[in-house]
This record gives C-alpha cells, sequence and structure tokens, in this order.
C-alpha cells in the first residue's frame, strides 16, 4: 500500500519542488515505486522535467475528462503533470459535495501499484492543499532558515491542526527540514537552531544544504542524482530520504 506524502508550505521558494523531484528520485533508485504528482499551478515540478502537460495532467483527472495516468520518467518513477488552470480549482470545484476528497478518489485504485506518491503542493491555502492533505499519510515541510521562516510554517500547522480535527485525522507530520541551509551564516545557524527548539520532535537532522546543482539540474531536466550524483545535493537528499524512512 503507497504512502502518501504531502510537501507543502506556505510560503513560495523554499525548495519544495526541488525536494519533491529528489525525494522521489532518490526513493525510486533505492528500489521504491514512486508516483510524483504536481498540484502548484505554477507547474514547476512538471517544466523542471520537460514534461508535456497540455492533456492527462492532474487537473483534466480531478475534472473527470480524462483518466488518471501517470507519465514513466525513469526505472521505478513516474509524474503526474499538473496545468496552470488548477489555480481556477476552488471556483469549479468549490460547492461540490465531498470536494476536499476528489484527489482521494482518484489515488486509491492506485494504492497497490506504487510504494509512495509525493503530492507538489501550491503555496495557497485553498481546495488544492485541502485534497492533498485530506489524502496524505503525512506531511513534509521545507523550510529556510531566514528572517519571517516560522510565517508560513505556523500556517500549515494551523491548516494541519484542522484538517485533523475534520478532514484527516491520521494525519501526521513526517517532519521540517532545512533546504537551501549554508552553515558559514550566523543568522542562518541562529534561526534554524530556534526552530529547533520551538519544534524539537519535528526538526529533522539532516539539512540540504545551497549547492550550484541543485538550481542547474531543472535546466536540464534532471533530478540530482542524474546531474550531478556526487555533489553535496545528492549527498544531502539521500541522507534526508535515509532519516525520512525511519519515520
Amino acid at each position: 500500500m503507497a504512502k502518501i506524502i504531502a510537501l507543502s508550505n506556505q510560503k513560495g521558494g523554499v525548495g519544495k519542488t526541488t525536494s519533491t523531484v529528489n525525494i522521489g528520485a532518490g526513493l525510486a533508485r533505492a528500489g521504491h515505486k514512486v508516483v510524483l504528482i504536481d498540484l502548484d499551478p505554477q507547474i514547476n515540478l512538471t517544466r523542471g522535467l520537460r514534461l508535456d502537460h497540455s492533456e492527462n495532467n492532474i487537473y483534466g483527472a480531478l475534472l473527470g475528462e480524462y483518466a488518471f495516468r501517470a507519465q514513466p520518467l525513469q526505472p521505478n518513477l513516474a509524474v503526474v503533470p499538473g496545468a496552470p488552470a488548477l489555480s481556477s480549482f476552488d471556483k469549479v470545484k468549490g460547492d461540490e459535495l465531498d470536494r476536499e476528497y476528489l484527489l482521494k478518489d482518484l489515488l486509491t485504485p492506485i494504492l497497490d501499484k506504487c510504494d509512495f506518491i509525493l503530492l507538489d503542493c501550491p503555496p495557497a491555502l485553498g481546495l488544492i492543499t485541502l485534497n492533498a492533505y485530506a489524502c496524505a499519510d503525512s506531511l513534509l515541510i521545507p523550510l529556510e532558515a531566514q528572517l519571517y521562516a516560522t510565517d508560513g510554517l505556523e500556517k500549515v500547522l494551523e491548516l494541519v491542526s484542522r484538517v485533523q480535527r475534520r478532514l484527516n485525522p491520521t494525519l501526521k507530520i513526517d517532519g521540517i527540514f532545512f533546504t537551501r541551509f549554508d552553515g558559514r551564516k550566523i543568522l542562518r545557524r541562529e534561526t534554524a537552531e530556534a526552530i529547533r527548539e520551538k519544534y524539537p520532535e519535528l526538526v529533522l537532522r539532516n539539512v540540504i544544504r545551497e549547492t550550484i546543482g541543485l538550481g542547474e539540474a531543472p535546466h536540464l531536466g534532471q533530478d540530482i542524482f542524474s546531474y550531478a550524483p556526487n555533489s553535496s545535493g545528492a549527498t544531502d537528499y539521500q541522507q534526508l530520504i535515509a532519516e525520512i524512512l525511519t519515520r
């Protein structure tokens, strides 16, 4: 039975999409069958992997326009592209009965066909995000250790609490992890330590350091393991994945 993990933060630019791709790719390389789903209307995951989103995207599948279908990307890894039209999902489906469970209904038939489903959530607190939280087993929260970093984090934690009460009582947080981390900067170190002290049970030990390769890989449609397998970025994600698997 697949484990559904939503990657989410209400603050943009925290490495959410980069982490979705590289955690998924790392799990696939370890032999797990993985499906990535791009739920963000910015479709950075879809574009970063050079995928065609003109049809068979998640938006059309949610609307019932065509069957849910993941595009094979590499061994053990498949992707469901996003679509800019996801931004209108609230307007189109906002009055529908059980609207928070549309994604769950869509994913149920494939739960026995893969090991992990990773959801790249939008930063907005809309219906798509609620659908992701309502069907997810757990949440991963990428975070930059910088000023105002906790703003988006606190919004996510508030939403998780609401979802646990009303939509998905078994939803849990697998961890908060720091991205684009530069330990040479005092402010980054102090901010990270303050967050660790505030959320000692949630913050993961491993961090993703700021590296050039992680920014370059999407320009070639690759994950960090394909682009620079011996880089610090690949090492960081490998160690992070190992820690996530123990949660």
